[in-house]
């Protein structure tokens, strides 16, 4: 993982399992108000839901932003509504069993973007990231587990693997920004050319 080290950074924040089990019940409860972004492969890739219905995650991303702020010694943040942005930087990805991510990479203004496991059934899939070398792809996979937060540049390629379970994979994803913020000139959701094969 050398040539990647500096790229991607586990961490297991200090939360406990009803912390992530009250997440999980929030989502389940405002399912209504979930907005999707786009389908990729038969599957929603994006869940969006306002941080006044899921209150915990600010949490998360205040965790995450003390973390980032480590790594890239500045101040960064995760915008959301609940900040007085208009837009969320924030989604869920639910994948069903037999269901994966392609590769893809995130917003090129986002210096740090994360992931933070809600729910990992065994055999359910793990994060895949790659970068170019010359003309080969360098590799590198890290296992999924409930509870673990993974940060990375934003714009390195990842994916996740088929969810080989009976049962669902839940996450939570995220953009970390410096200020000032530009949020004006991009949209709120991420469009299929961010995906590639």
């Amino acid at each position: 993982m050398a040539f990647l080290h500096h790229l991607i950074y586990p961490f297991k924040p200090d939360f406990s399992e009803n912390f992530r089990y009250q997440i999980l019940t929030h989502l389940t409860k405002n399912i209504s108000q979930l907005k999707r972004s786009h389908r990729i492969n038969g599957r929603w890739e994006n869940l969006y839901l306002d941080p006044d219905h899921i209150p915990e995650v600010k949490q998360v991303f205040s965790a995450a932003a003390k973390y980032a702020k480590d790594i890239t010694e500045k101040p960064l943040i995760v915008p959301h509504k609940g900040l007085g942005f208009p837009i969320n930087e924030f989604w869920f990805n639910v994948a069903k069993p037999g269901e994966k991510t392609g590769w893809h990479d995130h917003k090129k203004n986002a210096v740090i973007s994360g992931v933070y496991y809600l729910k990992v059934p065994k055999y359910s899939g793990d994060i895949h990231f790659r970068k170019k070398e010359k003309e080969s792809w360098k590799e590198y996979s890290i296992n999924s587990e409930p509870g673990k937060m993974i940060l990375f540049n934003s714009v390195l390629e990842h994916s996740v693997s088929k969810n080989q379970s009976a049962d669902n994979r839940i996450s939570l994803a995220f953009n970390l920004y410096t200020l000032p913020l530009e949020l004006a000139l991009e949209s709120t959701e991420y469009s299929a050319h961010k995906f590639f094969s």
